[in-house]
């Protein structure tokens, strides 16, 4: 679509974007930036539903790589200063304090912490959602015997610049 701009007005005189050939490429420039923007915007505008499979994806793939790599594992999927919240009512923030924290629970090849994504939310498309599910820990009891607990999660997660969702909080609540 084409849209003429005049040079002059009524009397001749020149006015506005028209006045000047400069003048007109600014303004054409400004349209082209204000045109770019709005289709960024677009794009930034992801699907939700396909938001929330991705995201869904990366909690399992979390567990999956838990299960399979241990404290390595675990560690990997949060942001760098993502932080655990404690059922103790602590918190724990960065990759070596989670590491140092979860070490030796997975240290033991008879612990295990295995977990399924039930439901996700996207609260700022593109940036920000959660998921929630359920877990079962399963640990060497102080008799010797196999325990098992389980419970309700919820991750926070952030995608990052490099578009991969990373942990920026979990926590977590045995069922009584």
């Amino acid at each position: 679509m084409t849209v003429d701009i005049p040079e002059s007005d009524v009397a001749g005189q020149t006015t506005g974007v028209g006045a000047h050939p400069q003048s007109r490429r600014r303004w054409r420039n400004r349209c082209a930036i204000l045109i770019s923007l709005f289709l960024c915007a677009g794009l930034a505008m992801a699907d939700p539903t396909a938001e929330i499979d991705a995201l869904l994806a990366a909690d399992r793939e979390f567990d999956a790589q838990t299960a399979e790599h241990g404290v390595d594992g675990w560690v990997s999927y949060f942001a760098e200063h993502g932080s655990m919240h404690l059922s103790s009512g602590g918190t724990v923030v960065g990759h070596e304090a989670i590491r140092e924290l979860m070490a030796p629970f997975f240290d033991d090849a008879s612990n295990s912490l295995r977990w399924q994504p039930e439901s996700a939310e996207i609260l700022i498309p593109g940036l920000l959602g959660y998921t929630r599910g359920s877990y079962e820990s399963r640990s060497r009891g102080d008799d010797g015997e196999t325990v098992a607990a389980h419970g309700t999660y919820v991750s926070l997660w952030k995608k990052q610049d490099d578009g991969i969702w990373k942990v920026v909080f979990d926590t977590g609540a045995d069922d009584e």
